[in-house]
């Protein structure tokens, strides 16, 4: 999900005091100006679309509906910490093929 009107090709440096868009859906670096966007702001984004939608907006237990590994994948993919998350969508993606074919989550390395 994105705004066509700020799209960009690649990564960029926040020259705003935040991101435009939604609160619910915006990742922590969307609220600091000189703040690098790029794909791991992607993925904080994907990860609260997918809590939105599996969760209704939460990511506890009992407000789950998707599987287990699901919630787990969406709770590294929204941390705070940048260096916590997926470092890509296609990394999260991976995760879910890796499920597919059996592998554990200990093998997400």
């Amino acid at each position: 999900m994105f705004d066509l009107d700020e799209y960009r090709t690649g990564p960029l440096i926040l020259d705003a005091n935040r991101l435009p868009g939604s609160r619910r859906f915006m990742a922590p670096e969307g609220w600091n100006k000189g703040a690098i966007i790029d794909q791991v702001t992607n993925v904080f984004t994907l990860g609260r679309t997918a809590a939105e939608f599996l969760g209704r907006g939460a990511t506890s237990v009992d407000a789950w509906m998707g599987t287990d590994r699901m919630r787990l994948v969406t709770l590294k993919a929204t941390s705070k910490n940048r260096s916590a998350r997926h470092q890509s969508v296609r990394v999260c993606r991976g995760l879910e093929i890796r499920r597919l074919s059996g592998a554990s989550l200990s093998d997400n390395k």
